[in-house]
């Protein structure tokens, strides 16, 4: 067997268990190990009470604002994106976005080159959804009576200038223009309208549309500030590249050709889907760390600009609807709260302009969209809290006069809302954490982009999950030594146990780490009460920094 630990140095002690007999304490000694076990049972109460309450956050329903949508939207929703895709290769991006514009009531614009199924999606979509759909190619020389319809004779001959527009782009629920960017300066502003406002102009008078979604290709972004408005309008934006050389042999081989087929099956309760998420999407709450994350990616936008020289734009009317977008997308889960998923699968696809923009923002928000949980900060002000506390306690061991002068200051009430704060981000890290377990059931974020996500992510957030629910037990514990009274002997030996975890420093720690223990790996594998059991108080700090030492190497 290994050897067992052992003390260097003089006045080490036997192990209760050796044959020579349990070791002779001094009251110094046995005054000692009676402070240890009573900060080992705090923290023991400190944990529990922290993983107990962890345990109701998570297991508890989050949806305290009543949103309410119902199961099936999300089986309808899948049901339409497998539908969208049969036959295509390499579209399961642009078939999610297309369903993610219709949820949200947003605009698409596909950018890329001819023959990469940019109508075919959006032809599929008007069947698969019954939707009202009007298509047009537009060119330089389109007139407004191609989009808008011809004028209504009958509306001339009593003298009024209006349009026959049924059966044209102001009657359509779903819309496609190709060569969006060839649009003229005849059609151009009755288009804003339309597409921005949902109104149309006719005549004299101004009437709602029932437009829900307009899609847009173009083989080029825009060449003339003149475009700028209208290209402002479409929300998601999306490079389509042709299939890739590994798809190549699926598309030739794959038996029917994707463009030009018919989807003939239809799903009638899409739109009453569609319905419902709407309606719920204006409780769903946007967090603070995606409203920071949105702020941030409009400066990084601005910072980068094309070719990396500075100078993109984020509009506030483009910024607003990226935040009205995600809480549609977190609404179309039934989700009151939007997550580091909805974040990945919708900010990429908003805020950039060039294609060099896109591939950057793309890069920023996998490295942006989990937030740090404020670990820092937090550790901060229980350091503070500690510290205080100890303060306290050792004035009271002084005397009243000495409790007078330094004053508690608030110092139980800092204590709880400083527990609150860390029990509340160790919660909050640990939902980050299952959403990203679960990205693969997102249905906006195509499978291979959750597995990247997955492989990205997972491992900072539980790390961080993992820190921020130590943090919340040492807060828990401050709070807990507070209530019980703790004297300055009882905090000196919880700061004492905090300097062998490697929280402390300076010549106290060395002083504490003296003498030296050697541990094997069957003693490293105790638990903490048989190790209190067998060893020491010494031997059992220094076990609890090795054992700790061996986990994080392990790890």
């Amino acid at each position: 067997m290994a050897a067992h630990a052992r003390a260097t140095g003089a006045g080490a002690e036997r192990r209760a268990g050796d044959p020579a007999g349990p070791p002779r304490m001094s009251v110094a000694e046995a005054a000692e190990e009676a402070e240890v076990g009573a900060s080992a049972d705090l923290r023991e109460r400190a944990a529990a009470r922290v993983r107990q309450q962890l345990t109701a956050s998570v297991n508890a329903p989050h949806n305290p604002r009543g949103v309410s949508v119902a199961g099936s939207v999300g089986a309808t929703v899948r049901r339409a994106t497998a539908l969208l895709e049969v036959g295509l290769i390499e579209r399961e991006c642009e078939a999610r976005l297309l369903l993610l514009a219709l949820v949200g009531g947003e605009h698409l614009l596909l950018l890329g080159p001819p023959g990469t199924a940019k109508s075919e999606l959006c032809r599929r979509l008007s069947t698969i959804a019954r939707l009202g759909y009007f298509e047009r190619t537009l060119t330089r020389f389109s007139t407004p009576e191609e989009l808008f319809g011809p004028l209504s004779l009958a509306a001339l001959e009593r003298d009024e200038f209006r349009r026959a527009t049924a059966g044209y782009a102001p009657t359509a629920e779903l819309l496609f223009l190709d060569e969006i960017f060839k649009s003229n300066s005849a059609i151009l502003n009755t288009l804003l309208t339309l597409l921005n406002e949902r109104l149309f102009d006719d005549g004299a008078k101004r009437e709602r549309v029932p437009l829900l979604s307009a899609v847009a290709a173009s083989n080029e972004g825009p060449e003339s500030d003149d475009l700028s408005a209208l290209y402002d309008r479409f929300l998601l934006r999306r490079l389509v590249a042709p299939v890739s050389d590994d798809g190549v042999l699926e598309l030739l081989l794959g038996g029917e050709a994707a463009e030009g087929g018919s989807v003939d099956a239809a799903l009638p309760d899409l739109r009453e889907a569609l319905e419902e998420v709407r309606a719920a999407a204006p409780s769903v709450r946007l967090p603070r760390h995606v409203a920071l994350l949105l702020r941030d990616a409009r400066a990084f936008v601005r910072e980068t600009g094309a070719d990396g020289l500075g100078g993109g734009y984020v509009s506030d009317r483009r910024l607003r609807r990226s935040a009205e977008l995600l809480k549609a997308c977190a609404a179309a889960h039934g989700r009151d709260t939007v997550s580091v998923v909805d974040v990945a699968a919708v900010l990429p696809h908003v805020l950039w302009d060039t294609a060099e923009e896109a591939a950057a923002l793309a890069e920023w928000v996998e490295d942006n969209a989990l937030p740090d949980g404020g670990a820092e900060q937090l550790r901060f002000l229980l350091e503070s809290v500690r510290s205080r506390a100890a303060a306290e306690a050792a004035d009271e061991s002084a005397g009243p006069a000495a409790e007078a002068a330094g004053g508690g200051g608030g110092l139980a009430e800092d204590a709880l809302a400083l527990a609150a704060a860390t029990l509340a981000a160790a919660a909050e890290m640990r939902q980050h954490v299952g959403a990203v377990e679960r990205s693969a059931e997102h249905l906006f974020l195509p499978a291979a982009k959750a597995a990247v996500l997955r492989q990205r992510l997972l491992p900072r957030a539980r790390e961080s999950a993992e820190e921020l629910e130590q943090l919340a037990a040492e807060a828990a514990l401050v709070e807990l030594a507070l209530a019980d009274g703790l004297d300055e002997e009882g905090w000196a030996a919880l700061q004492a146990e905090d300097d062998l975890d490697g929280g402390g420093g300076g010549e106290a720690g060395t002083a504490v780490e003296a003498p030296s223990f050697d541990f094997d790996e069957a003693e490293l594998s105790w638990g903490r009460k048989e190790a209190k059991a067998k060893l020491g108080p010494e031997e059992f700090r220094a076990w609890r920094k090795a054992a700790k030492a061996a986990a994080k190497r392990g790890d």
